[in-house]
């Protein structure tokens, strides 16, 4: 029985969070984070105010909380992309659709603002999630350097170019042009700039020796 209990207690609890996360989500893109409070979180949520503080001690908390739920999230959804792909430029081009998609859906603010928003600290924890993507990036470079699919001579470097790239500027086309016209001229600028190389039949092929 108790681990019974324990059990509904822990998937009570992940239900909760999950409408935390929810209502937070929203209200980041309706208001901003500056302007929220826990109070207003919790309303969104239909929980009362005080019982916020039973998951979360200020809204710091709550942003580092959720920003490491939606990174485990797109990590988990990054991965299972990333094996069903065997060659790097493939990756690599999953890779940009898939951040780009994220960026559009996720409402955080960027990184720069979250060092004038949060304490030092939070802003830390909160950018540390954002480095586990990056990981994930490096990994699709490093092998697509070694099996001379990209040309990569700098491996952090290209890959600070490309989140650049895939971050919500990549998504702020001008001149009116719809999202999946960005998202394609982004990818393709990101495969150009690394030298990625297409056969006739548009696979992938191998850059030429050095």
């Amino acid at each position: 029985m108790p681990k019974v209990l324990g059990g509904s207690l822990a998937a009570h609890r992940e239900l909760t969070l999950g409408r935390i996360y929810a209502a937070l989500g929203r209200l980041l893109g309706e208001r901003g984070y500056d302007a929220l409070t826990l109070a207003d979180v919790a309303e969104g949520a239909g929980l009362a105010r005080t019982a916020m503080y039973n998951y979360f001690a200020d809204k710091e908390a709550l942003l580092v909380g959720y920003a490491a739920h939606e990174t485990a999230v797109f990590v988990a959804r990054l991965d299972a992309e990333l094996r069903a792909l065997d060659n790097p430029v493939d990756q690599l081009r999953a890779f940009v659709r898939l951040q780009l998609e994220y960026v559009a859906a996720n409402h955080l603010p960027p990184g720069p603002a979250l060092r004038v928003l949060l304490p030092e600290s939070a802003a830390d924890e909160v950018l540390a999630h954002v480095g586990v993507v990056e990981e994930r990036l490096l990994h699709v470079l490093r092998a697509g350097r070694d099996r001379r699919y990209l040309q990569v001579d700098d491996l952090d470097a290209t890959a600070a170019m490309i989140s650049a790239c895939t971050g919500r500027a990549g998504l702020d086309a001008p001149g009116g042009v719809d999202r999946q016209t960005a998202v394609d001229a982004t990818e393709a600028f990101v495969l150009r700039a690394v030298g990625a190389r297409f056969g006739a039949d548009g696979r992938p092929r191998r850059l030429p020796r050095r």
